[in-house]
């Protein structure tokens, strides 16, 4: 069943044209298509001026500013950042509307809400939100294409959903959907497009990671028959975060592969030329100075100014909710993308691992009580799970949802130790460490998984399946890989709990975010008490460790506005619960520390805004990664010494 929908849209009044729309001959019509895609509910860089994200209002004026433009995204919009998570998505696709949106392709964490909320934030929509590839039983869960016309030119747009997203959603909240091969699903829609089009542009939400994804754009580009192939224009691709400025150039081929990475950071842009019969497009993709500096009309001012008043009015809206302080930490409780580079609860414990596995067993305990079950309690959470690190001072419930934004609840479950075993190995592919101890990956694994009730070390050059080399409950009882008889009570979100066999489920506790923030309330005495938690408590082990005693870091220090290095400066420095010691920056203004290997949290008694630094030489953060992200490797003191 093919669903087609025919959108008209007027060609905008104004005159900003771009490098190709310049050198275009007078004949020749240019249509300009900018896209987004794994924006993960990321709005507005709000009041960091320098966050690298572009945002909705500022995307919504520059295609409003450029003649006959459109505005695509390639998926996982609805899912992310807290002002996502308080109304699963609907909020998003309210600003998407205000931004003036022409097509958007469904993507995996699109889903994390479960089937019917997508579709009724589809239905939210003022603009279609495609897959040619999702079915619900034996009909299309939601349109395939959707064609737009604009300065007399039919575009049709065709929707494809990676087949991966069976697994990297949580199946429980899928119901009958499916997700059939891409490729045919393309090559189908091409088909009954190209009759009736002027170009064809395929929105994925697939990526170009194979290691991730079964089908990568490109491999989708190779799978076309050269019938199809030569009917494509473009492709606007999402899911691996990639910054992709390419061009797919096989078999006579010139179709521009644009992604724009993540977190709204960059802006997609296709130019495609209309000049007599021939079509022919180009791609780029431009990040905040370009899109800052983009010359804006008076209908992109305004453009703007829309989306702006739209997201004031939901912010205010949410304010109250997400504002609510629950309690106040003395230390971060790390989670999430500390770094750009890559998420740490992937590769290491970490604080907040900790806790939230902690949570879960606490609900566990009460589980078990209730039921009158008498079996060891133990729980875990993926890697990829743990979202967000719940940060120094004051803790809201905007950070707590932000944390757990996939929409997964706790389950409880009957397992056996070698099911647990097989869990642990899932998130291990590591294969081995360098001289700084660092761990050797591929890829980083958001399976790996983060305990509460037991501790497990693992060889990271052991072989793929037989890594972990203990499970040992807290109470000191060690649990063997073979063991298909003993029963343990585990506590884990829904997604990881689909792993597992469905006769071992016992139960259902509740959404990640409420556990949590109940253990939250009950571990500060309502917020009396400021909570305090470890950096790790060394639930996760390496064994075989080839790490050194010590490594070394270097942690720049600048000093006011002009963030000037703080060279020679006499300053304080605390190592995770230790005491201030004193120190002294060197003439570059740089902190050069010897530290024991493993984590650590480093607090500057005369930090001007109080964050303090992470630092681990099993992972790499702070040693061989230094990219900033929510948080970055540097301290900032007052400008005075």
């Amino acid at each position: 069943m093919k669903k087609i929908i025919a959108i008209v849209l007027a060609a905008a009044l104004c005159l900003s044209f771009g490098a190709s729309a310049l050198a275009a001959g007078a004949e020749d019509t240019v249509v300009t298509i900018y896209t987004t895609n794994d924006i993960h509910g990321t709005m507005s860089a709000g009041e960091d001026e320098e966050s690298e994200v572009i945002g909705m209002a500022q995307t919504a004026a520059i295609a409003a500013s450029t003649e006959n433009a459109l505005l695509v995204d390639a998926g996982d919009a609805t899912q992310g950042a807290s002002f996502a998570t308080v109304t699963q998505g609907a909020d998003v696709i309210a600003v998407m509307n205000a931004a003036g949106y022409a097509a958007m392709a469904a993507g995996n964490h699109d889903f994390d809400y479960g089937k019917d909320r997508l579709l009724q934030n589809a239905a939210l929509a003022d603009f279609p939100i495609l897959s040619a590839n999702v079915m619900d039983g034996d009909e299309p869960l939601l349109d395939a294409s959707a064609v737009v016309e604009v300065a007399g030119k039919r575009i049709g747009f065709i929707g494809l959903t990676t087949t991966a997203t069976a697994t990297s959603t949580n199946p429980s909240l899928l119901g009958e959907v499916t997700f059939a091969d891409e490729t045919a699903a393309a090559e189908e829609q091409i088909a009954a497009l190209a009759p009736d089009t002027d170009a064809i542009v395929l929105i994925c939400h697939m990526g170009d990671n194979d290691l991730a994804v079964n089908c990568t754009s490109a491999e989708l580009l190779d799978g076309l028959s050269d019938e199809a192939l030569a009917n494509v224009t473009a492709l606007v691709d999402g899911h691996s975060h990639s910054v992709e400025e390419t061009a797919y150039t096989e078999r006579g081929a010139n179709i521009p592969i644009v992604q724009t990475g993540t977190l709204f950071t960059h802006l997609g842009v296709i130019e495609i030329t209309f000049s007599g019969d021939e079509v022919s497009a180009e791609g780029s993709v431009m990040d905040k100075a370009a899109a800052i500096e983009f010359p804006l009309t008076d209908a992109g001012n305004e453009a703007a100014a829309a989306v702006e008043t739209a997201l004031q009015e939901i912010m205010a809206g949410q304010l109250t909710i997400l504002g609510e302080v629950l309690c106040t930490s003395e230390n971060p409780l790390w989670g999430g993308y500390i770094y750009y580079d890559y998420a740490e609860p992937r590769i290491a414990e970490t604080a907040f691992g900790d806790f939230v596995t902690d949570a879960f067993a606490a609900a566990a305990s009460v589980f078990a009580q209730e039921q009158q079950l008498d079996m060891p309690i133990v729980a875990i959470e993926n890697g990829g799970g743990v979202s967000a690190t719940l940060p120094v001072g004051e803790v809201t419930r905007g950070d707590v949802l932000n944390a757990f934004n996939h929409g997964n609840m706790v389950d409880v479950l009957a397992v056996t130790p070698a099911e647990l075993y097989t869990a642990l190995e899932a998130g291990l592919t590591m294969t081995g460490q360098d001289d700084t101890g660092l761990l050797i990956r591929e890829r980083v694994s958001g399976s790996f998984m983060q305990v509460s009730g037991f501790a497990y070390s693992f060889d990271p050059a052991g072989p793929e399946g037989e890594k972990v080399t203990s499970v040992t409950l807290d109470d000191g009882t060690a649990l063997e890989r073979t063991d298909e008889e003993t029963k343990l009570l585990l506590a884990t979100n829904s997604y990881v709990a689909t792993g597992f066999p469905e006769e071992d489920k016992l139960g259902e506790l509740g959404g990640e975010d409420m556990i949590v923030e109940d253990y939250l309330l009950v571990a500060t005495g309502v917020g009396d008490v400021p909570l305090t938690y470890p950096t790790v408590q060394g639930r996760i082990t390496v064994d075989n460790d080839q790490s050194p005693d010590t490594y070394e870091v270097a942690v720049p220090v600048t000093a006011g506005a002009e963030a000037a290095p703080a060279a020679d400066r006499e300053l304080h420095l605390r190592v995770d619960d230790g005491e201030y010691e004193a120190v002294k920056t060197d003439g570059e203004g740089v902190l050069r520390l010897t530290l024991d290997k493993g984590p650590h949290t480093l607090y500057l008694q005369e930090s001007a805004d109080g964050v303090p630094v992470y630092v681990n030489n099993y992972s790499g953060s702070g040693t061989v990664t230094v990219a900033p992200g929510y948080y970055s490797l540097s301290f900032t003191v007052d400008e005075a010494a």
